[in-house]
């Protein structure tokens, strides 16, 4: 059976979740360094690519089939950790939900006289 929620417990999961919260920001701000930095990386690469073959007499949808080609190592790169930030993003979203409910949670428990 559980027992009544009282204010300080409500408040203790609030700073466990803040000091999540606090990682999870420093995850997310070096998955989207990460994200940039092979964002940059794969343009670099399909650029140099589409440069290189740019005196060949082949159509442009060909050049541009061998710069992905050329440059997919770095678009995987890219993606993968895209991915990586998108999860921490959501990993934040999820905090912050479990925040708010805290946050009801503790006005309920105050307004109960706990």
């Amino acid at each position: 059976m559980n027992s009544p929620i009282i204010q300080t417990e409500v408040e203790e999961r609030l700073l466990k979740l803040a000091d999540r919260m606090d990682i999870e920001l420093d995850r997310f701000a070096e998955a989207s360094h990460e994200r940039a930095h092979f964002e940059a990386e794969h343009k670099l690469a399909y650029s140099k690519s589409i440069v290189a073959s740019s005196t060949n007499k082949e159509t442009v949808a060909h050049k541009e089939a061998m710069a992905h080609l050329r440059a997919k190592e770095a678009f995987h790169g890219w993606k993968l950790a895209e991915a990586k930030e998108k999860a921490t993003q959501q990993a934040l979203i999820a905090i912050r939900a479990q925040m708010d409910a805290l946050r009801t949670i503790s006005a309920n428990v105050r307004a109960m006289g706990g």
